[in-house]
């Protein structure tokens, strides 16, 4: 996991986020199995928050899968993988959206050029669509997120001969092949463009 400097994470600071973490993991033994407890009393102090300050944060932790509520009273709370990701998390810089924009320039020329020659993969990119932080206002980045819709390649566009992949091989390939340009590039794929999260931008169109 990364976390991304000046952006705040259930009203936390990055560091301030994943300092917390480890003092909670701290106070668990080792030898305890992943569904591992902790006690709201704890929470509070490692977090260095007021209690409303914490109750806010840990509610938020839960609604994002990040905490588990053991009891109807919130007295104790299960610690999930992705607490543990975000005691081990990596701090890195934003992108800056001048960088960003150039990114996604490089993105539209990859997607032409898989559909023209990634041709034993069944799937080609239908459409290719930003959305997320890129489309706010700001001028530093915490990711850039694309959404892809993919359909089946031709029949006419695949070789005769050689292996095509799998199905779920040629959903991954593409998923990494973005992925792979950047770090701050997190794909998702959707069965239709109206399936991803609004407000989205669509920069590639198989049909252009």
């Amino acid at each position: 996991m990364t976390l991304v400097a000046r952006h705040r994470y259930f009203g936390l600071e990055p560091l301030r986020l994943r300092d917390a973490a480890n003092r909670v993991l701290s106070q668990v033994p080792e030898t305890l199995p992943e569904g591992a407890s902790v006690h709201w009393d704890a929470l509070v102090e490692d977090l260095r928050l007021g209690t409303a300050a914490s109750r806010a944060v840990v509610d938020q932790m839960v609604e994002d899968g990040v905490l588990r509520r053991l009891s109807p009273t919130g007295a104790d709370y299960g610690l999930t993988d992705r607490f543990r990701e975000i005691a081990r998390a990596r701090i890195i810089e934003p992108l800056p959206r001048v960088e960003a924009q150039m990114l996604l320039g490089h993105c539209t020329d990859l997607a032409a050029q898989f559909n023209r020659t990634a041709v034993h993969n069944k799937y080609e990119i239908e459409a290719m669509a930003v959305f997320g932080s890129y489309m706010s206002h700001h001028t530093d980045l915490s990711d850039l997120s694309l959404g892809i819709t993919g359909r089946k390649r031709a029949p006419g566009n695949r070789p005769i001969s050689g292996r095509d992949t799998a199905p779920t091989q040629g959903t991954e390939h593409i998923r990494s092949l973005f992925e792979d340009q950047s770090s701050y590039v997190k794909v998702g794929l959707f069965k239709r463009l109206q399936d991803i999260p609004r407000p989205f931008s669509v920069i590639f169109n198989a049909e252009d």
